[in-house]
């Protein structure tokens, strides 16, 4: 009795399984909810500023305001620019900051500081207007 008890366990419990997952997929595909509604469409020439900016936070200042002036002719500049530049800021912080590192060493009681190797990245900055 306990063999064929478990047996029918197994069967069962898979059997079951199987019709309650095929009648949750049908509840779920064919009852739609009722809090649900409508979005209110409307052109957006009627809505205000305000509203336009909660919509669409992430446009360019170059879109939202005529005055805004794009400068993609600087960022292909500072593109094509950015090897040279790289070397040219690095070198001149490393001007800048190995004296005021050297003042600071002996109040620090630090052996001494060196820079190995400084970059800014492989990635020019990029400006989106002005």
């Amino acid at each position: 009795m306990g063999f064929l008890s478990t047996i029918l366990g197994i069967f069962g419990f898979g059997l079951g399984f199987a019709i309650g997952l095929t009648i949750g997929y049908f509840l779920f595909i064919y009852f739609q909810p009722t809090d649900v509604k409508d979005p209110e469409i409307r052109p957006l020439v009627e809505k205000d500023a305000k509203s336009l900016e909660k919509l669409l936070p992430e446009i360019p200042l170059w879109i939202k305001n005529p005055d805004y002036d794009r400068i993609d002719w600087l960022n292909k500049f500072i593109e094509y620019m950015w090897p040279y530049l790289d070397k040219a800021i690095c070198k001149m912080t490393k001007k800048i900051a190995e004296p005021i590192v050297a003042e600071q060493i002996p109040k620090y009681k630090i052996d001494s500081v060196d820079f190995e190797a400084l970059t800014l990245g492989c990635l020019p900055p990029t400006f989106e207007g002005f």
